[in-house]
């Protein structure tokens, strides 16, 4: 089976977010009898869904050394049921009816492949591990879950980044998701109006003040979600804003945030509360890091320019940063994620096998 003919029996397989257990046995079927150990976590348990993470040994990995890890999610963002290909010398989409799910079938065909080859082919290969995890879409939660600590992890390469391969994902933001809640007094609108308090209002006067888009180079604030009210005839007493801050630094997040608690203090006279969430941290890499020395020696070795970018969208490499293991995000080629129009170059998916081989070739 050809790379791009793995791809697309992968893409056939509908597993959302929380449902992976069809990806999740199928790459145990193709995986097991290459000798392969695989281990399944307990993440189902924890969130709420019907398989854990992947946790892959080739049959020489080493425990008592240090392995790099190479890592894909399972969970595609929309269904891929009845997904229909349409395939030519260039490149691979689908009628137009569903998503292709190259987020993150791509990256997972890729290492599949890439083990394959290694058991036919007897590859030599540094030590390494593969970390298949669910719940991406929703907000990374089965890399959150998973425990790598048994297993000797150094660094990670993620292959989940909607960038053609040659460039990766060098600092990224993270995001702090805040809750604006505002609390006013209900009263009868049109027969005693100046008896309530309009909490609809008093957010409107509050986040009016607050500026949204681009904050500074680093940083980026958004209102997303507004509640409020039961009624055209009630004074509302409560009033919700969703919103996030994003910054490649976490002490811009906390200046942002300081700068809301003020403009609410100023505004509000303490009719509010501030709820705060971490979604993902952020990462910066520096050049003379070992993370990044390796990925652009395998960008050059397979005759690609490294390019190293700042990016805003998060990935399992925050979070494997978040946990002390180096890691970093790593073009694909699976272009325009999260929609009918997605595709994949045919050249892209074999050049990311190139790259993804040069990370562990010994």
């Amino acid at each position: 089976m050809t790379l791009a003919e793995q791809f697309i029996e992968l893409t056939k397989i509908n597993s959302v977010s929380l449902q992976e257990r069809r990806i999740a046995d199928a790459v145990k079927r193709i995986l097991q009898p290459l000798g392969m150990t695989v281990i399944e976590d307990d993440a189902a348990k924890k969130l709420g869904g019907n398989c854990g993470n992947l946790i892959c040994l080739p049959k020489n990995y080493d425990s008592a050394k240090p392995s790099a890890a190479l890592c894909a999610h399972l969970d595609t963002v929309q269904p891929t049921e009845g997904i229909v290909h349409i395939v030519d010398n260039e490149r691979i989409k689908t009628d137009g009816r569903t998503i292709l799910g190259g987020d993150d079938r791509l990256g997972l065909s890729v290492i599949i492949h890439l083990l394959k080859e290694i058991h036919t082919k007897n590859l030599h290969h540094k030590n390494f591990i593969c970390v298949f995890t669910v719940a991406e879409e929703l907000g990374m939660y089965g890399a959150e879950a998973v425990d790598l600590s048994p297993y000797n992890v150094t660094k990670a390469f993620v292959l989940d980044s909607a960038k053609r391969p040659g460039t990766y994902i060098k600092e990224c933001a993270g995001c702090e998701l805040v809750t604006l809640k505002f609390f006013g007094k209900s009263s009868h609108a049109g027969i005693a109006p100046e008896e309530g308090i309009n909490a609809i209002a008093l957010a409107a006067k509050a986040i009016a003040q607050m500026p949204t888009g681009k904050i500074n180079q680093e940083t980026t604030f958004n209102f997303g979600i507004i509640k409020g009210g039961s009624a055209t005839n009630v004074v509302p007493d409560s009033a919700v804003v969703e919103c996030e801050v994003r910054s490649l630094y976490r002490e811009k997040i906390n200046q942002h945030l300081s700068f809301i608690e003020n403009i609410l203090q100023q505004t509000c006279n303490g009719r509010y509360a501030v709820e705060t969430k971490s979604d993902f941290v952020p990462y910066v890499h520096s050049s003379e890091s070992e993370i990044v020395r390796d990925i652009e020696r395998a960008l050059t070795t397979t005759g690609l320019t490294p390019h190293g970018v700042r990016y805003s969208g998060g990935s399992d490499a925050n979070v494997y940063n978040a946990k002390g293991v180096p890691a970093v995000n790593i073009g694909t080629g699976a272009q325009k994620p999260h929609s009918l129009e997605e595709f994949v170059l045919i050249e892209d998916l074999l050049k990311t096998y190139e790259v993804t081989y040069a990370l562990i070739e010994k």
